[in-house]
């Protein structure tokens, strides 16, 4: 704004010396013509129309050399205008002073021209001065205002530069502000979304934990019911009086029906991971109306064997009194007073001949109750006999490579557990034995053929904690032992509890076991180890009693279990026991490799034939008849199909002598047929009649997964 005034009061300065320099040109032009006009008025009255001015002057030539020669000695003051007359002439005006000296009036009026002309030639030259000094005042007022209106736009550039850099120092500072700001909005925002995320992952990780404590309890009750439920058919199944248990099951089954629904509704809920916390009061409730109802069952149950039993021994004791009595008679009528000692021995004879008649006579009429393979009881004179017997005959009745391979099998067992004998007394290993052990349960428990990749998902689980990925087992020397063996343990008794109320259920437990198998040669090892020693069966191999053996410990040497009071467990509970031992064992050398996995089968089919031939070689024994039956029917159903596709002419020719030679041994040594035995019967001649036996329920197909 100064800088605008400035230019304004610089241009007003040039403009008033201009303003100036021009009024001079115009007094001098106005003198000049007044001057001229005078002169010319005057010129006219003397020389009419002559030009007396200016270069067009034309004075003649003899006044311009008389008034070049004129003196002017005199002094001004002397001459004296003489007095105008009207006589003068007008050709020759003179003036006569008082010294009489006569002046020309052309002579003046030249001279005054003169002096105009030199008057005007120094006012000009004076203005032409006045003129020159003023340009070269307005050169230097010029030179002035432009050095002043340089110095005034390097200011102002100055002034706008630095009014510039200010800005943009201004801009640039509030721009840093403005992004500290952004940056620290943003780190805000990002705190909060860190915040937030914290927040929804402790929400989701707490939902996830109370869902998979929700889960686990429901589904360790889930367990419980269903464990409570084969129990209720197994006491149904056991049962030896049908009529009287259609009785409690047609009172019982409506409310059965209802919890089996209440429970597989929420057994949906459990595959589809709906579960909330109100399910979990729903299964305990569930749990404990079926517990209920097993009491109930178990109670009703054993009443009407407890009567079916008594009846049985009532009239099993009055045949033994018939009996008695007619081979008293018998003897007494049959035995001649002689004199020599020959009678005697004939008498002997006949008498052990006819005894041997009624103890089969008394078996045939007991042939339905069951009987146990060992008692607490006192042994009879006969069943004394038959053990020294048997353990003089002992090659009859076990496979000698049978028996290296059950010895070899408790070896190995005994040397791998202590191998972790320290990690498992070591009271700092507890917790972690605790979830090692929970790490296995798990998956083991929710093996199942749903899909490919639920029973995936358990081999990975799995494989993962044998390879110590899962808890840092790796942190203990001897952890891996200890998570084989009970891995191992589990697996066997899911064949006692599982497979024995759920047949098809073997095939995808065998694929986990085969599938281990080929990784941890050590763990297959001890799989049948365990299998060994729960079930010697699957060796095969059928103890005998040795002497001094009690009759507990050689119970427990055929897998018996005994019960916290002491009480030997039930023969079918057995058998049915064994019966899923021995369908998981059958099902394992059916089960084909996982698909890209090239190694061979660890335990084939093989081991199925193996098995048939050396229970063949062995003769059958009373007491191990009824199990020999149902195990051998649990191979072949498992693996007929198969081994008929392998081994065509060699498998028709072990069913015939199946059928007419080890058969009949068996229905000698049992003298009758018991359930085992006519399940077995019908299923040899069913599979020679077709010539075909259909493959198991629940087989795997090819490439499953």
């Amino acid at each position: 704004m100064p800088l605008n005034l400035d230019k304004k009061k610089t241009k007003s300065n040039k403009m008033n010396s201009v303003s100036d320099i021009m009024s001079d040109f115009a007094c001098l032009k106005v003198s000049a013509l007044q001057k001229a006009s005078l002169i010319s008025s005057i010129s006219y009255a003397s020389a009419n129309d002559r030009i007396t001015i200016g270069p067009q002057s034309a004075l003649d030539k003899d006044d311009s050399d008389k008034l070049k020669n004129i003196e002017n000695e005199q002094n001004s003051c002397n001459i004296k205008t003489p007095p105008k007359t009207s006589s003068s002439s007008p050709k020759y005006n003179t003036v006569t002073t008082s010294n009489g000296i006569t002046f020309s009036m052309k002579k003046i009026l030249l001279e005054s021209e003169l002096q105009r002309q030199e008057e005007v030639r120094k006012n000009i030259q004076r203005h032409v001065q006045n003129m020159e000094k003023n340009d070269r005042a307005i050169l230097a007022q010029l030179a002035h205002t432009r050095s002043s209106m340089a110095r005034e736009r390097e200011r102002q550039s100055a002034e706008k530069l630095a009014s510039i850099l200010a800005e943009e120092e201004r801009i640039a500072e509030q721009e840093e502000i403005k992004r500290q700001h952004e940056q620290q909005l943003q780190a805000q925002r990002l705190q909060e979304q860190i915040e937030k995320n914290k927040r929804e992952l402790e929400e989701y990780r707490r939902r996830m934990r109370e869902k998979e404590e929700v889960t686990k309890a429901v589904m360790a009750h889930r367990a419980q019911f269903t464990s409570k439920y084969c129990d209720i058919a197994a006491l149904s199944k056991a049962c030896k009086d049908k009529h009287a248990l259609n009785v409690v099951l047609t009172a019982n089954s409506p409310r059965l029906k209802e919890l089996i629904q209440q429970f597989e509704a929420l057994d949906e809920k459990i595959k589809s991971g709906e579960l909330v916390a109100t399910d979990m009061s729903i299964i305990e409730t569930l749990d404990h109306h079926m517990n209920d109802m097993l009491n109930i069952f178990r109670t009703e149950i054993e009443k009407i064997d407890a009567q079916y039993e008594a009846e049985l021994a009532r009239k099993a004791q009055a045949a033994n009194e018939v009996q008695q009595v007619v081979a008293t008679e018998a003897v007494n009528a049959t035995l001649p007073d002689q004199p020599d000692g020959s009678g005697a021995v004939e008498n002997k004879e006949a008498q052990d001949q006819h005894s041997a008649v009624m103890t089969n006579q008394a078996a045939t009429s007991v042939i339905n109750v069951p009987v146990a393979p060992c008692t607490s009881e006192p042994k009879s004179e006969e069943a004394t006999q038959n053990s020294k017997c048997k353990t003089g005959h002992s090659i009859e009745y076990v496979d000698e490579e049978s028996l290296q391979i059950y010895l070899r099998s408790r070896h190995f067992l005994a040397t791998y557990r202590a191998a972790y004998k320290d990690f498992l007394e070591s009271p700092a290993t507890k917790k972690f034995r605790f979830e090692c052990q929970k790490a296995i349960n798990i998956p083991v428990n929710a093996i199942s053929a749903i899909s490919e990749e639920h029973l995936r998902d358990k081999y990975d689980r799995l494989q993962n904690l044998l390879n110590g990925k899962f808890a840092n087992v790796m942190q203990h020397a001897q952890g891996v032992f200890f998570c084989k063996d009970h891995l191992a343990k589990k697996i066997v008794n899911q064949g006692e509890t599982l497979v024995s109320s759920k047949p098809e259920m073997a095939f995808p437990v065998a694929a986990i076991v085969v599938a281990l198998w080929n990784e941890h040669t050590d763990f297959g090892e001890l799989f049948l180890a365990h299998l060994h020693e729960a079930c010697p069966f699957t060796v095969p191999i059928f103890m005998l009693q040795q002497e001094g053996q009690s009759n507990e410990d050689y119970c427990k040497s055929l897998g018996y279990k005994y019960s916290e009071d002491g009480t030997l467990e039930q023969q079918d509970k057995f058998l049915k026991r064994m019966s899923g031992l021995m369908r998981l064992y059958a099902s394992i050398t059916v089960t084909g490799q996982r698909r890209g996995v090239t190694k061979s089968h660890p335990h084939s089919l093989q081991y199925a034939w193996r098995w048939l031939a050396a229970v063949l070689n062995i003769e059958p024994r009373i007491d191990t008849c009824n199990l020999c039956a149902t195990l051998i029917l649990d191979m072949l159903e498992v693996t007929g199909n198969m081994l008929w596709t392998a081994y065509p002419k060699q498998f028709h020719k072990l069913l015939m002598l199946l059928k007419e030679q080890y058969f009949l041994r068996v229905q000698n040594v049992a003298s009758g047929g018991s359930g085992p035995l006519v399940r077995l019967d019908d299923f040899l001649s069913n599979a020679l009649t077709s010539g075909t036996i259909r493959p198991a329920d629940g087989l795997l197909p090819p490439n499953f997964w």
